[in-house]
């Protein structure tokens, strides 16, 4: 059993030094002229799935997380590689939506009461998603409508790790989704910025690593609360 323990232990450790490296080398990649980094960048969510499916106690209950990003893989496969095609356009939409469901549903779960005080606190994420919105609404043209369901998404996955956040208050593990959360409504908001709006000149080497960052503390979180769970059961 021990042997076991230990075996899972190193599999992790490698399995996020792997992430760390792929992280580390798509970075610099987006520095870089060229495209390289579409390479780099569907090399992300798998390392990240292997890191977290070796590091969870309970795989069917984390499942949620991994189906999240498994869509934004898919997700991004088919958008990085079918610019030019409406079919892959659409599909690697859809999936990119899927993965955002499988975030709402994994923080949904876990909000039981809710004071007053959700509905204030809410009120900000969704000033600042709308503001993106109406910040490029003149740029977006025929992508107004489909970015605005990003974004919403977006908004809602951010609303949900609030709620989680404030049903859960004694969990960091709670803490860290929900800064992650931040980190993807930046990214949405900055990606759109930096492919539609004629008058903004950063690149990716802003948008990506916001990225990286989301996902990250999506994952960590989640096995952060299932640790602190577990410990508080032992109690």
């Amino acid at each position: 059993m021990e042997k076991l323990i230990k075996d899972k232990k190193t599999g992790s450790i490698l399995a996020f030094s792997l992430f760390a490296a792929i992280s580390i080398i798509h970075i610099i990649l987006t520095n870089m002229a060229g495209n390289y980094f579409d390479y780099s960048k569907v090399l992300l969510m798998p390392s990240l799935a292997l890191f977290f499916l070796l590091t969870v106690q309970n795989r069917k209950k984390g499942l949620p997380i991994v189906w999240a990003e498994a869509g934004l893989w898919l997700g991004n496969v088919c958008l990085i590689w079918g610019e030019e095609s409406k079919v892959l356009f659409i599909a690697g939409s859809a999936f990119t939506i899927v993965g955002f469901l499988g975030y709402i549903f994994i923080m949904g779960i876990n909000i039981d009461k809710l004071s007053r005080w959700f509905l204030i606190f809410q009120l900000p994420l969704i000033w600042i998603c709308t503001f993106f919105i109406i910040l490029m609404k003149d740029d977006l043209g025929s992508m107004l409508v489909p970015i605005a369901i990003y974004m919403t998404l977006i908004a809602v996955i951010s609303i949900t790790a609030l709620g989680q956040l404030m049903s859960n208050p004694g969990r960091r593990g709670s803490l860290v989704m929900f800064l992650g959360s931040l980190f993807y409504i930046a990214e949405n908001g900055l990606y759109t910025a930096n492919h539609y709006m004629s008058s903004v000149s950063f690149g990716e080497n802003i948008v990506h690593p916001c990225f990286i960052i989301a996902q990250t503390l999506f994952a960590a979180g989640y096995l952060m609360m299932e640790k602190e769970q577990s410990k508080k059961n032992e109690i």
